[in-house]
């Protein structure tokens, strides 16, 4: 017997006797709902005669209140008459519900009912008669009428005794039938039950020993399994920390232990908090322990960005990593594996990048600028000049009110150099129009002198949470790379929408970029934001792309390039998505023409 077969006998032996159970608590209830449906209708008749005797009750409580006031002549003699009219209306209505599935009473009710009424004309006549005399025909008359009342009650009361009698015979016949089939069933039952567990149990007999067997050699093999995957665990490039579900250290592979600087067998059951002690690289405040963020995620994760390692010793690692929930076969979390590498060299090399970037696009809009400055700063020369020579008070008024406009054109300027690398630790409120509009004040000097036309339409203010001097790089790379597409007297479109979450990951604010050059070349489309990767020759860096696409993915959005299909452009078109934490609190579409 394999073990398919074994699973499959228990099966047998804990179902078969459930459902022969079940099959004999079937038809005990069977039985027990009839005796308890007999029992009921005997209680139905107990209340149908009840009721019918109370009726009669009432109706001869009338009469001898009637006949006291006969007597007497007295009102107060009439209370049990007048008192019992109501209940007695009541009673018929109540009789009348339950006797409604059997039209014998229901006759009798109605006779009982019919010569009621009779015999309560008869006596309201005769209230109503003034000083009614009293004499032997009358006395006879009401007696007569009562006396059918009484007839037609005794009849009904006879007939629901009959049946009540009939019923209680029947009840009887249905508890014996079940005493009856509780021991025919428990014997049956019984019987079998003993007959079928005693061949399973040989079955089962028989087979537990081919059981051990399989189950001795899956263990060896789990051990041998569990050693391969011990040794793949310690031989892989990264480091591994696995821990149970309450961040006890488990495992360490040798790349882990040199990161964090403690031992296996010194790192076992302590809490992983201490051997993997992690700390954002710049607020220097500790992270949240992987193992929590697993449990209350329940998915798998990655470390933030930024993330240090402090080892035993000190020494600090920049590392990337993730971790995983381990679960047993109900799905329950038994445990995590954290899989990390030292990332310090390649965060170095990309902060440099970058800062080379910046440098680069510092460099391309040094001349532009100094221009732009040097242009103002001649003509408040020259306005000073006529200032010092000028008699005329009008003249000289104008003559200063033209020196500060050129001042604060200078001034402008300035600012925007300034805040073009100017970062703030942490995210602030950034409107991208005004954004927008300070990196074309600082290239226009570039976009004149080249002939470019810059077309914008900015449909509404949109404000985002991010960080202005990055979000100034990226817009400026991508400008100047549509003014290098487009060549002598090209144009440049500048659009910037609202966007519904359906289109991205969530709702936001999209700027196209759009360019009357060649567009993007088939064998460059893979490579666009590949680092060192250029179509400008000796001309790009190669980096541009790369870093825009990276702080555009900081902030939360992305960079998507292709070639456009605008009718009227059809060089390439760059489409920046960004979420829109908060949206702006006015629209306003506006075009200006620059070159």
């Amino acid at each position: 017997m394999n073990l398919n077969e074994f699973r499959r006998v228990l099966k047998q032996a804990f179902f078969v006797p459930l459902l022969a159970l079940l099959a004999l608590a079937g038809v005990l209830l069977w039985q027990v709902t009839d005796a308890q449906m007999a029992q009921r209708w005997l209680e139905h008749s107990d209340r149908v005669s009840t009721h019918v005797a109370e009726l009669e009750r009432l109706i001869l409580d009338q009469e001898t209140g009637l006949r006291g006031y006969e007597l007497t002549r007295d009102p107060i003699m009439l209370a049990p008459f007048k008192d019992s009219a109501g209940p007695i209306d009541a009673h018929f209505d109540l009789i009348r519900r339950l006797v409604s599935d059997n039209p014998e009473q229901i006759a009798n009710l109605v006779r009982i009912h019919d010569r009621y009424l009779v015999w309560l004309g008869f006596a309201n006549n005769l209230l109503s008669t003034p000083n009614p005399a009293s004499d032997n025909v009358q006395n006879h008359r009401a007696k007569d009428l009562m006396d059918a009342v009484r007839e037609a009650t005794r009849t009904m009361s006879q007939v629901e005794d009959k049946i009540r009698r009939d019923r209680m015979a029947h009840a009887i016949l249905l508890e014996r039938r079940e005493l009856m089939v509780i021991i025919v069933g428990a014997l049956l039952v019984g019987i079998g039950l003993s007959i079928f567990s005693l061949t399973r149990l040989r079955q089962v007999s028989r087979a537990y020993q081919g059981s051990l067997d399989d189950l001795q050699e899956r263990s060896n093999e789990l051990f041998e399994s569990r050693e391969w995957l011990h040794t793949a665990l310690r031989s892989i490039g990264d480091a591994v920390i696995i821990c149970d579900a309450a961040s006890s250290v488990q495992f360490m592979n040798p790349i882990a232990e040199e990161l964090t600087g403690w031992p296996l067998d010194q790192a076992a059951t302590r809490p992983l908090q201490q051997v993997f002690h992690i700390v954002h690289e710049r607020t220097r405040k500790d992270a949240e322990n992987p193992v929590e963020k697993v449990r209350r995620l329940n998915k798998v994760i990655g470390l933030a960005n930024h993330t240090a390692l402090i080892a035993r010793n000190g020494t600090e690692y920049v590392i990337d990593d993730s971790a995983a929930p381990i679960r047993d076969k109900n799905s329950n979390l038994i445990g995590i594996v954290l899989v990390f590498r030292d990332v310090t060299d390649q965060k170095r090399t990309e902060a440099a990048l970058i800062a080379s970037e910046k440098l680069a696009v510092a460099g391309r809009l040094a001349a532009s600028i100094a221009h732009e400055i040097h242009n103002p700063l001649d003509s408040v020369t020259n306005l000073h000049y006529l200032l010092a020579n000028e008699t005329d008070p009008q003249k000289r008024a104008e003559y200063l009110n033209m020196a500060q406009q050129e001042l604060k054109r200078t001034m402008q300027i300035s600012r925007t150099l300034l805040n073009l690398y100017r970062e703030p630790n942490a995210p602030v409120n950034v409107d991208l129009k005004e954004l927008l509009e300070g990196v074309l004040l600082l290239l226009q000097r570039r976009l004149d002198t080249q002939g470019v036309t810059v077309q914008h339409n900015f449909d509404g203010n949109f404000v985002i949470e991010g960080f202005p001097a990055e979000l100034r790089q990226v817009f400026t790379n991508l400008i100047i790379n549509a003014a290098d597409a487009t060549g002598v007297d090209g144009t440049i479109l500048i659009r910037m929408s609202g966007v519904p979450a359906e289109e991205f990951h969530g709702s936001g604010v999209i700027v196209e970029i759009l360019d009357s050059g060649p567009g993007i070349p088939d064998h460059a489309e893979q490579k666009l934001f590949q680092p060192f990767f250029t179509t400008k020759g000796d001309q790009g860096t190669g980096l541009g792309l790369w870093v825009s696409m990276g702080i555009v993915q900081k902030h939360g959005g992305t960079i998507r390039l292709k070639n456009s299909d605008d009718s009227d452009l059809h060089g390439a078109c760059v489409r920046v998505y960004l979420p829109a934490r908060t949206l702006a609190t006015s629209s306003s579409r506006a075009t200006a023409h620059v070159g």
